[in-house]
């Protein structure tokens, strides 16, 4: 995956994770907690690879 991919990806699962509107998306638990994960999955990844 490229970098600036990479930190677009990571850029709008933050946007929707951090912003004030997650509620009206009517996500289940385990779906905010996937989402989570694959942010997590994503950061890990780049740190390792641009850092």
């Amino acid at each position: 995956m490229e970098k600036l991919e990479l930190l677009s990806r990571i850029g709008k699962l933050s946007s929707v994770l951090h912003g004030g509107d997650l509620e009206k998306y009517n996500l289940t638990n385990e779906s905010i907690i996937e989402m989570k994960r694959a942010l997590d999955e994503l950061s890990e990844t780049y740190i390792a690879i641009y850092c």
